[in-house]
């Protein structure tokens, strides 16, 4: 059997893209992206009015530059075994919120009248709480802390905020 070579017959039909259309088309999207850009607003411009002259030349006082510690321990169970306010020991979280108040309130508003809605106390918003806890505290005593801490409820319920900053201390190495 011999074999016939076939002759197949090839057609050169390029197929050509059509780049005009093409380049319309990314001319109108370039022209559209022109047109509805927005430039950002300046970043960090914060609108600040500096005084024309400093007001004063003294340190600010210690308060005001370091948290007010409050050191919650515990004894090996986790149960909460002490609370200091600074220095102070405090037997419990009422007396806690009695003291943060007495410490943040500007004026000389009783706490007891102020929880009793008698009188509006004001207060600084400036200072900040740092709670110190021991390792093995229950998380519950924590949140009892941050809830003196930060306010009350007074007679009518509604929400008194006395601080609204608070951190914990980094936890300490073994």
């Amino acid at each position: 059997m011999s074999m016939r070579k076939r002759k197949v017959k090839v057609e050169n039909n390029a197929s050509t893209m059509q780049m005009t259309s093409m380049i319309d088309v990314v001319f109108l999207l370039l022209a559209f992206f022109v047109v509805t850009y927005k430039t950002p607003e300046i970043e960090g411009d914060f609108n600040i009015r500096m005084p024309a002259e400093a007001q004063s030349t003294s340190a600010p006082e210690l308060d005001e530059l370091m948290p007010v510690r409050v050191r919650l321990t515990s004894d090996s169970s986790g149960n909460l075994n002490g609370i200091e306010f600074g220095e102070t020991k405090i037997s419990d979280m009422k007396a806690l919120r009695a003291a943060v108040y007495r410490y943040v309130v500007s004026n000389d508003v009783p706490f007891q009248d102020a929880y009793n809605a008698s009188a509006v106390p004001e207060f600084r918003d400036d200072l900040e709480i740092e709670l110190d806890c021991d390792r093995n505290l229950h998380y519950a005593h924590t949140v009892e802390a941050i809830t003196a801490v930060t306010g009350y409820l007074n007679a009518e319920d509604q929400i008194v905020k006395m601080v609204d900053k608070v951190k914990f201390t980094p936890p300490k190495r073994r």
